[in-house]
């Protein structure tokens, strides 16, 4: 593109050059014109006026011959008209260091000084005798005052003036011929850069302009591309990780092997962590990313994540101290899962860059504001940070590195108009305080309990995730049948009456999608709630097209069971 630009402006340059010298080439023309035209008005009006002048000269020369009265009058007029004529005829006939005529052209030098017209012998005998009858100390001819002779000299003096128009006309013909000349060549530069700049110049422009139409093509098929696999690929992990969770959750093993089952536990749940940041990052790139805000108590959502981590601190020999202030123990609408990324992400690098020591997590609820702070005894800051870095080529291989998990809690933070700082814990380590503004939730509950004798159908092709789900629905006291697929749910639906469907969306033969269809034409009154892998916010609002009432996402537990069929069959208890 920058190269473009340079050959674009190189030939635009070029060619306001070419049109620029040809405007001032006319615009000197235009101007030589004007200055030509009022120079030669002035030896126009100074040939015309020797006409004039030659008259009064015979007028006053004739009255003096003829001995008429005021003879003083008479000769200063004479001696005035005859210094005007004299230098008008001299300034005519100008000359220049070559000794030729400045203002005479051929015809007019023909005219002063070739015979048999000769003007100039003529003129100058003229002066001669009218300087006689001035200074009156010679005899002057009177036949060269004679009506003749002077209408002769008339007539050659008319014929100057003409000669003079014509010169001038000549002239001004002769630039203004210059002046059609540089009209034409503006037209003829402005094809050529039409033909040879523009054109060219538009058909590169289209050219980069597609080649950069292509490459977003293609980057955008590769960011789909990079969609499509992240969404497959968390669809895929998602599921065998449904299987290992609930295995290792429902193990009934004797207290010397508990620790081991808290690793598992640990494991999983970072392995779960690892794909939601996987499809965060992917939803942050794409501006796909939202807030889900819902009501839970506060102090069960960080106990949730701080005993995940307690096996991490006892598994690296370090000790996890949790001071939570009874205030937290409220009901508080947030997004909670995204409260817990943040808590988890910061405890996550407080266990890595921690060797030995202690992980300090206080937190307290004052004037509707969580206050959290986690403080560790590991390496700390080499310098101050103010915000998080999000530029990976700064990042480093500490703590104040701010790696890719970071990414996502400072876009957490400031979604939630929260705010987060880091600063050395002295006399080592890192402390890092983070403040977020909460909701309180004032609504009264009444406790709520499931309708007995519920009736559910489980559509899941993949027999683990079937035996899972169906567990977690005979735990509940839930009556369960199970089919394959779409098709075999939609004629098990049409024999037997289900109070809610429990609907896959990835299956052989019939996907969910079409069986949510065509389930909920039949019956809009029955709940069907999504059980998928998928997590995109796409196939989420498909399912809803289709008339599903709710979703989970695997892998599931009883609690987002449990909170899926209170919202679509609620009944309170008076």
């Amino acid at each position: 593109m920058f190269n473009i630009v340079k050959s674009i402006r190189k030939r635009y340059r070029w060619a306001l050059i070419a049109i620029a010298l040809l405007i001032s080439v006319s615009a000197l023309l235009m101007q030589y014109v004007f200055s030509v035209q009022k120079y030669d008005a002035k030896i126009i009006n100074i040939a015309g006026k020797q006409r004039m002048l030659s008259q009064k000269i015979a007028w006053h020369s004739n009255a003096l011959i003829n001995q008429t009265a005021n003879n003083e009058q008479h000769l200063k007029s004479l001696a005035h008209s005859l210094r005007l004529f004299e230098q008008g005829h001299t300034f005519l006939l100008t000359k220049n260091e070559q000794g030729e005529a400045i203002y005479l052209n051929a015809a007019l030098v023909d005219l002063y000084y070739a015979a048999p017209s000769s003007l100039d012998t003529e003129v100058s005998s003229f002066i001669k005798q009218a300087k006689k009858l001035l200074t009156q100390q010679e005899q002057a001819n009177p036949v060269v005052f004679s009506v003749g002779e002077v209408e002769a000299l008339l007539k050659k003096l008319d014929i100057a003036v003409s000669l003079f128009e014509q010169q001038a006309v000549t002239k001004v013909n002769w630039v203004a011929n210059i002046e059609l000349l540089c009209w034409f060549l503006t037209l003829a530069l402005l094809f050529l850069e039409l033909r040879f700049v523009f054109m060219p110049m538009e058909r590169k422009v289209l050219q980069t302009l597609l080649e950069y139409q292509q490459q977003k093509e293609f980057a955008e098929q590769v960011s789909q591309n990079k969609e499509h696999f992240i969404a497959r690929a968390s669809h895929e992990f998602r599921t065998p990780l449904q299987g290992l969770i609930s295995s290792i959750n429902e193990l009934n093993v004797p207290r010397s092997q508990q620790q081991i089952q808290r690793q598992a536990q640990y494991c999983s749940v970072r392995l779960l962590a690892m794909l939601d940041e996987l499809q965060d990052l992917q939803a942050l790139s794409l501006n796909r990313w939202s807030l889900k805000p819902t009501s839970d108590n506060l102090l069960t959502t960080l106990n949730k994540i701080l005993a995940v981590y307690q096996y991490g601190c006892t598994e690296k020999g370090l000790k996890l101290i949790t001071e939570l202030a009874p205030s937290l123990d409220c009901a508080v609408i947030v997004d909670h899962a995204r409260l817990q990324q943040i808590v988890s992400e910061l405890l996550n690098n407080a266990l890595k860059f921690t060797e030995q020591g202690e992980v300090t997590v206080i937190a307290t609820l004052n004037n509707h504001q969580l206050e959290l702070s986690i403080k560790d005894s590991g390496c700390g800051f080499s310098h101050p940070v103010d915000q998080l870095e999000l530029d990976n080529n700064q990042q480093s291989n500490h703590f104040q590195g701010l790696r890719t998990g970071l990414t996502r809690v400072q876009y957490i933070v400031n979604a939630l108009n929260g705010d987060i700082r880091f600063e050395n814990n002295h006399p080592q380590g890192t402390i890092v305080f983070l403040t977020l503004p909460l909701e309180m939730d004032t609504s009264e509950t009444k406790p709520t309990r499931l309708p007995d004798d519920l009736k559910c159908l489980v559509v899941e092709d993949n027999p683990l995730n079937m035996l899972v789900l169906t567990k977690l629905l005979s735990s509940l006291n839930i009556q369960v049948e199970s089919a394959e697929n779409g098709k075999v749910a939609c004629e098990m639906a049409a024999e037997n009456s289900y109070d809610v469907i429990f609907m896959d969306l990835n299956m052989p033969v019939m996907d969910g999608f079409e069986a949510t269809k065509l389930l909920h034409e039949k019956d809009k009154t029955r709940p069907i709630i999504v059980v998928t892998a998928n997590t995109s916010d796409s196939d989420i609002a498909r399912t809803k097209a289709c008339g599903a009432i709710s979703h989970i996402h695997k892998p599931i537990d009883q609690q987002s069971i449990i909170a899926a069929l209170n919202d679509a069959l609620l009944t309170e208890v008076d």
